[in-house]
């Protein structure tokens, strides 16, 4: 995962390690789902209208008015998976509810805030607990190593 946001951000993406290595982790079930191992997708990006690579249709979990349903989604197939958080990087940057976490890549917490739901926005999860989850399986990452959460 180290060498995929060293090649992402050596290819000008931008985003915070800490918090896209325990998303990567939390969304591919730390690389091992099919969407991470098939389609190179680490990041669980569904393809919109505007999306014009290959995809790959998985029935996924959402909540929708509280309750978690699963629905099938196109998803965008990358060649690596430092491409899948070239592509996040540029969803974020150019997508005007996400350009705020721009404001905090040395700032995990605040960048991953930026990026979740807010009233009447869109975000990057459904999931009500994204943000502990993700928190959690970040502090896990630090504690074997990795990004540190918290500078």
């Amino acid at each position: 995962m180290r060498s995929a946001c060293e090649t992402a951000a050596q290819n000008g993406a931008k985003f915070n390690e800490a918090v896209v290595t325990a998303m990567a982790a939390l969304e591919s079930a730390w690389g091992t789902s099919y969407l991470a191992r098939e389609a190179n997708n680490i990041l669980g990006i569904k393809a919109g209208t505007s999306w014009k690579g290959e995809t790959v249709v998985l029935p996924t979990r959402e909540v929708k008015d509280g309750k978690e349903v699963v629905v099938k989604s196109a998803f965008r197939k990358y060649p690596s998976w430092s491409h899948c958080i070239m592509d996040f990087s540029e969803i974020i940057s150019t997508r005007l509810h996400f350009k705020k976490a721009l404001d905090y890549l040395n700032d995990p917490p605040f960048f991953l805030l930026a990026l979740l739901p807010r009233k009447n926005k869109p975000g990057w999860a459904t999931d009500p607990l994204y943000f502990e989850k993700v928190v959690r399986v970040a502090k896990e990452i630090e504690s074997l190593g990795g990004p540190k959460w918290v500078k």
